[in-house]
């Protein structure tokens, strides 16, 4: 085929090879001598067909991986610009310079150390975040056929470093304080998540609407993504019922949560401020009050699959294993009930 080039003027070379599902495509970056090389390659394809030799695949690198990653999650939109761009960021300051001097199928263990070396002053948790951005993008290439395999996928199983659990409990009384100091929209999410359990974030709390709110049958359905079961429908009480009819008043949006007018992505920020505001020094974030929901339901008694199945987990095994402590309480609870002999 001939040259070709992207909306942001980047200049490649579309051809077939055996080995792979769809086309491979190489990119030449931008500009007169972009555009001369990609002419040159065309050329150097074209007449491997024409003697009916294999087309050999010029090296990829990391740099251009990088790039079709990032433009494959814009085009899709899942995330953010913002997450979008701290990524790209992280690739041109950490990433290239440690492992792009080298085609990626000639990558070793001791370019990922030299990487690795970068991030060794980093929490557990901060160190396995930054490098598994980077296994993200090698998985991408290898699911798009850019590469044939991950080549830091046995790497990476050996340096994952293990992660303390977050401390998630939080009292009724930090939750009042948080909700006495935050702002509208934030005050809707404390309500929302603990009168549903929902899932913090765009997953689940951020794509509820009042189409979602059954007044009738008195349940509202959490569009969930992250398991097998991914709707459920969550009873609510009246008092949360009347809550909604009088935010569906002054709506400005579909969404039961919004801020001056519109659906939002995200409410960590706002939730920290709060957070800070009421006083309080320890790590809080959304997530404390789905934990809250579920312990409150386990340590009442309802059982371990009701309760997972209000979560929208897809198994009662990460219950057992989060809240195994408060099903103690509960069966040494049983066992004293029992008359002495």
């Amino acid at each position: 085929m001939s040259v070709g080039y992207t909306k942001d003027g980047r200049f490649y070379v579309q051809y077939r090879v055996p080995h792979r599902k769809s086309p491979k495509r190489e990119y030449f970056g931008r500009g007169i001598e972009a555009k001369k090389a990609a002419k040159e390659r065309d050329a150097e394809v074209k007449l491997m067909k024409a003697r009916h030799e294999e087309v050999r695949e010029s090296d990829v690198y990391l740099d251009e991986l990088a790039q079709s990653y990032i433009d494959h999650e814009k085009a899709i939109g899942k995330k953010s610009i913002k997450d979008l761009t701290e990524l790209a960021n992280r690739v041109n300051r950490s990433y290239l310079p440690a492992l792009n001097h080298a085609p990626i199928h000639k990558l070793k263990a001791r370019d990922f150390d030299k990487l690795a070396l970068q991030y060794k002053g980093l929490s557990n948790c901060s160190f396995n975040r930054y490098l598994a951005y980077l296994n993200v993008i090698f998985n991408f290439g290898v699911d798009s056929d850019y590469i044939e395999k991950n080549p830091m996928a046995s790497w990476w199983k050996r340096v994952k470093k293990q992660e303390k659990p977050r401390d998630l409990e939080i009292g009724r009384e930090e939750i009042q304080a948080i909700y006495d100091n935050a702002p509208p929209h934030i005050k809707r999410v404390i309500k929302i998540i603990m009168n549903t359990g929902c899932r913090p974030g765009q997953t689940e709390l951020l794509k509820i609407k009042y189409s979602d709110v059954d007044f009738e049958n008195k349940v509202i359905r959490i569009r969930g993504t992250k398991t097998i079961r991914s709707d459920r429908y969550v009873p609510v009480q009246d008092q949360f019922l009347e809550t909604i009819k009088e935010w569906q008043k002054s709506a400005r949006t579909e969404h039961l949560v919004e801020f001056r007018g519109k659906p939002i992505k995200c409410v960590n920020g706002a939730f920290l401020r709060s957070v800070q505001r009421a006083g309080i020094t320890k790590d809080i974030v959304p997530y404390h009050l789905r934990h809250y929901f579920a312990s409150i339901m386990v340590a009442s008694n309802v059982d371990i699959k009701t309760v997972s199945v209000l979560l929208g987990h897809s198994s009662p095994a990460m219950l057992f294993n989060t809240y195994c402590h408060l099903i103690g309480d509960t069966k040494r609870q049983a066992i004293e009930k029992l008359p002495s002999f």
